[in-house]
């Protein structure tokens, strides 16, 4: 998971936020988007872009605490895109997808 806002990108991009919704396909949003790297089909790899910000970040600040909470699949009407492979993107995995990636203990 990662977050994209006006004053906010994620690190290890030089993209602007204007340029990255472009990019995305979705409008620049005052409040900014969740990006959700996640899996269809066993391990096709996608990045869903999801209008609950809010809702993310809270996922994010329990697991900083080390809270394994697992992320509810956004409702429909909270995704606006879904794009084939990961942003590359710096993410967050949640609990479940470190384990899938091999990356138990890791951030």
């Amino acid at each position: 998971m990662a977050l994209i806002r006006p004053e906010a990108m994620p690190i290890g991009t030089d993209e602007t936020y204007p340029h990255a919704c472009a990019r995305l396909g979705v409008e620049a949003r005052p409040e900014g988007w969740a990006l959700w790297d996640t899996w269809v089909d066993g391990n096709a790899k996608v990045t869903m872009v999801v209008s609950a910000v809010d809702t993310t970040e809270g996922l994010l600040t329990n697991w900083a605490k080390g809270r394994n909470l697992l992320p509810v699949m956004p409702l429909p009407s909270q995704i606006a895109q879904v794009h084939a492979g990961w942003t590359g993107w710096a993410s967050i995995f949640s609990p479940y997808g470190k384990r899938k990636l091999g990356l138990n203990g890791q951030p």
